[in-house]
């Protein structure tokens, strides 16, 4: 193998931004100036950069701006860096760029600065109050159903903080807006496809409640480009292709519970 093909391959598995330590985090990406990019995620982030899971076209060396957050527990971050590298989706892993941060990792400041102080510094050891986080299950496949039940519940117990997660179920959009209506939640998952009422009715419904307008909603569906447009045209936070993302997803709010972000229910 020639150097020059050592290099790419090491660029595009990410290789050349992995000399900071890197934690790994779901976090929704908004981009400045662009309305094309549906629903993209990160997987990683360090000192040096992040990596960002997309099916969107960026040229290596091309300057990008955007914010990461996650819906009711971290508020937007801003970020800029240069893309380094990009790949295309390998079996079960996600096409998307690696970005380098501009200001490289001795200059970084203000909420991004003191994310990684935080992420650095975390001791799921230490002692601390319990946290409840309530979660509306909406899909109607009884087998998915307690497939997810099964994932969220078992890494919580697995979890080394006192993390008490409740998972309520509904099978359609219109029990799911009953129960939404009568008790309090942290986030919503819901499934596009269902009857009587779809996940993009019921996102459109919570939208336009003033109650329920900022409650987190993350779709989990198979429905490939077109869902992922659908659940964003709604009004979704987040569009993971399913089931592959629920762990990252429950991985991530533990993270941001266990560096001290507190959860934001829908009758706060």
């Amino acid at each position: 193998m020639s150097e020059r093909d050592d290099t790419q391959d090491k660029e595009a598995s990410g290789e050349d931004l992995r000399q900071y330590p890197r934690a790994s985090l779901l976090l929704k990406v908004e981009y400045d100036k662009t309305s094309d990019f549906l629903a993209d995620t990160t997987e990683n982030i360090s000192a040096g950069g992040i990596f960002i899971a997309t099916e969107g076209h960026f040229e290596q060396g091309q300057t990008i701006r955007f914010a990461v957050s996650f819906p009711g527990l971290l508020d937007p971050i801003p970020m800029h860096g240069l893309v380094k590298w990009s790949r295309p989706a390998q079996g079960d892993n996600p096409a998307g760029i690696g970005v380098e941060f501009e200001d490289g990792p001795d200059s970084l400041q203000g909420p991004l600065g003191q994310l990684l102080k935080d992420l650095s510094e975390a001791n799921p050891d230490q002692e601390r109050q319990p946290i409840d986080f309530r979660i509306l299950l909406v899909e109607d496949n009884v087998v998915v159903r307690d497939m997810f039940r099964y994932a969220i519940q078992k890494l919580c117990m697995r979890s080394k903080q006192k993390l008490h997660v409740e998972v309520m179920e509904a099978d359609n959009g219109q029990v799911a807006w009953k129960q939404l209506q009568e008790q309090s939640f942290h986030m919503v998952i819901v499934d596009l496809y269902m009857p009587i009422m779809d996940g993009g009715q019921l996102i459109q419904q919570l939208r336009a409640d003033e109650r329920l307008c900022k409650l987190p909603v993350m779709v989990v569906s198979s429905g490939g480009r077109e869902g992922r447009r659908l659940a964003v045209h709604s009004g979704a936070d987040v569009y993971l292709d399913k089931p592959i993302k629920l762990k990252d997803m429950m991985e991530t709010i533990e993270t941001l519970l266990l560096i001290g972000h507190t959860p934001k229910s829908s009758d706060s």
